[in-house]
This record gives structure tokens, sequence and C-alpha cells, in this order.
């Protein structure tokens, strides 16, 4: 059996999401407008989603009451046309949402009520939409074939407050968001209560992972540079012994010079604490810089 992507397995969820009253018209004209073709010689939604195809035939029964038929085809991926035979039955379909108006693409009058933007939204989604897990990435669009009809749907989500990006990619005009607040809106509002939680708690997740490699990566740079700072000046000390030049260390150096070589793995704090003379971390560095400072200067001396 073949798996569902992320983006079928919320198709099939949100298809279960039966609209009522004002809405039903709306969803429908969503799934009709965005499907493969709406005209007066052909009315088809093609899919790769069984229960995709098997919603917008009930839904367009249920609204209008005319007969349609479901094709599959493909034997190890398949896909799924529905058409509306009938020619009448298409003519009573498009006048209903015909405006009248030459400029109207999208017929306002089916989408004054939030609720029914919202479905329109969702008939939108289920006709040309797909989605991304969002483990892996953010990314929601719609594939647009007509391009009159998504620059007027992209001009209908930015009214509705969710401006997308677009790209054109072949024959399809792609309108995209690639951000996880509007997507968890865009599921939500869809129906897809559980999929926008899935979100936020996928970012929750994200946001805490990357806090955290931060903080290791951080922690790490600083091992690593307290590491290569202490190799340094046990090497600068070691010189100074092999020259016999450490008794030319001042007292306080000196002092800190036999820590160091006696401790070669501690860091400044532990140094601090074993120096027990009250002398701070920065003084601790500073009198250990000085010492390597004092241990370059003599190997310059001896090259030149």
């Amino acid at each position: 059996m073949e798996k569902l992507s992320f983006s079928a397995t919320l198709k099939t969820e949100i298809s279960k999401v039966k609209p009522t009253g004002c809405c039903r018209v709306a969803e429908c004209y969503g799934l009709l407008l965005f499907g493969r073709s709406f005209c007066n010689y052909e009315i088809a939604l093609r899919t790769a989603v069984k229960s995709v195809a098997e919603h917008y035939a009930s839904l367009v029964k249920l609204c209008f009451g005319v007969h349609t038929v479901i094709t599959e085809s493909g034997d190890l991926k398949k896909s799924y046309a529905v058409t509306v035979p009938g020619e009448a039955d298409r003519a009573r379909i498009i006048n209903y949402y015909d405006s009248g108006e030459q400029d109207w693409i999208m017929n306002p009058k089916f989408l004054k009520r939030s609720c029914c933007r919202w479905a329109f939204i969702k008939g939108a989604f289920l006709a040309c939409g797909s989605i991304n897990d969002p483990d892996k990435s953010y990314h929601l669009e719609f594939a647009v074939k007509d391009p009159t009809l998504a620059f007027a749907f992209a001009a209908f989500l930015e009214l509705c407050g969710h401006k997308p990006k677009h790209s054109q990619r072949s024959s399809v005009t792609a309108l995209y968001y690639n951000n996880s607040e509007t997507l968890e809106e865009l599921l939500g509002g869809m129906g897809a209560l559980r999929e926008s939680l899935e979100v936020m708690e996928l970012k929750v997740v994200k946001s805490m992972r990357n806090r955290l490699n931060r903080r290791n990566n951080f922690e790490t740079a600083n091992i690593s540079k307290t590491v290569n700072a202490a190799v340094g000046q046990t090497q600068a000390i070691e010189y100074l012994i092999k020259e016999n030049l450490i008794g030319m260390l001042p007292e306080e150096l000196y002092e800190v010079a036999v820590l160091r070589r006696e401790n070669p793995d501690a860091s400044l704090a532990k140094l601090c604490e074993l120096s027990g003379n009250g002398i701070s971390r920065s003084g601790i560095n500073h009198r250990l810089q000085r010492i390597v400072d004092f241990a370059n200067e003599e190997k310059l001396k001896k090259i030149n």
C-alpha cells in the first residue's frame, strides 16, 4: 500500500470536515474554480488523493444535485479525475457562480463572511494546494494554472491578512508561504486544528534545539579556546625552563608559571583557587599572558 505524504494525509483529514450552510457553497466554489477546468465545456478536477475526489463529487452533488463521474487511473501511483458530464448540469453550476461582471474573476458574493472565506481557501487548497512536512520545512503553496486567477487569489489572500510570495514554475503560478506563523493560521482556518497545533509544537521544539545547539557550540568554542591558551602558556613556560630564563621572571609571574606548569589542564578559575592569594581570573590571565609575551620576546632575540 502506497504511503501517503504529509500533504495527502492533511487533505484526507480536512476532507472529513464537512461544510454546512453558506460555507458549503463557498468551499465548493474554491474546489471548482481551482480544479483542472471550470467552464461551460468542461468542469473537472484531477487529484492524487482519493478522499478529495470523493469530497468534490459529493459536495457538487449536494449543492447542485448534479451527476458526477470519478475515474481512477495509474497502477503504482493512483490518480483520480472527477467530471460533470452533463452539459445542462455544467451550465447550471457556471450560471450560479457567474457574477455577470467580466472583471470579477472570483465572485465576491460568495466570500462576504469570514467563515465563507476560510471555506473558499480550504476548497482552493484541496484542489491545487500542497504542504511540506513541517518537521522538515515550512512551505505551503497553491499552484494556480490561470495567471489571472492567481493574481486575483493573491490579492484576496492579502486582503485576508495573508500576503503570499509568488513564483512562476512551468505552467503554473505558485503562491506560497514559508513561515510557521502563517502556516498555523491557514491550517487552523481550514479546519486542520491538530496539524496547526503540531506546527506550533514543532516550532517550540526547533527553537529549543537551536538554542541548545548554539549553547553547545558556544561552550565548545570556549573549551577549545581555553585549552589552546593553556597549551600555549605551558609551552612558553617549558621554553623558559629549557633556556634557563625562568629565573628572570618577577616573583609574581614566577609563582603563576609554577602553578600553571603543575596544573596544565586547570581553568583560570581553578588556578585562582589554587593560588590562595585572592588573585582574580583576569589577574591570573594577565600574568600568564605576560609570561607568554616574555617567552616570545626571548625567542625573537635568539633568532636575531
